[in-house]
């Protein structure tokens, strides 16, 4: 697939994210990060009109990390044969998906560069799965006027862990 003949503003969209990665848009300002359908044949440097909380393996493929990319900040999608598509995951979300919700007010609150490096246990790991799992659920709801509230909902909760995990490891590494 030629990205370029479908981006015509040199940014990736949650749409155009979706088509890279052969994945259907289930709702046109919030996607799911799967990576199985990607068929790039090289890596993708972009800037993002989207947030997007990243979970993904390390090289040793038992380390995770968490990383919060924010609008206009470069995006990267491995191909294929750059990364585990199984352990690539997480949520891209467009801003305007938090209007007139909770979490519009305090988005900035976040760390801009959340990123966490480090072993994140198997609970911890589990709780994010279970994050991203009603992120999908709801996705494969009919979108319906709760449906934003209640993904956002989801979303707030998932970057709350997400911050009490990067903080957890980072006071784990200051101490040694």
């Amino acid at each position: 697939m030629n990205w370029n003949k479908i981006n015509t503003n040199n940014v990736i969209t949650v749409d155009l994210f979706n088509k890279l990665t052969g994945q259907e848009t289930l709702h046109p300002l919030v996607s799911l990060a799967n990576l199985s359908g990607n068929k790039l044949s090289e890596d993708l440097r972009m800037p993002c009109n989207f947030y997007a909380l990243i979970c993904r393996p390390d090289e040793s493929g038992v380390q995770t990390s968490l990383r919060l990319v924010n609008p206009g900040e470069i995006f990267e999608i491995p191909a294929a044969f750059h990364r585990n598509a199984k352990g690539y995951t997480g949520v891209i979300f467009h801003p305007d998906l938090l209007c007139d919700t909770p979490l519009e007010q305090h988005i900035n609150d976040y760390p801009t560069r959340c990123c966490c490096h480090g072993a994140l246990t198997e609970r911890e790991q589990q709780t994010i799965a279970d994050c991203l799992k009603e992120i999908d659920k709801e996705l494969h709801h009919s979108i319906d006027r709760h449906s934003s509230t209640i993904i956002v909902s989801h979303i707030e909760l998932l970057l709350n862990y997400c911050t009490r995990f990067c903080s957890s490891t980072k006071q784990a590494i200051s101490r040694v």
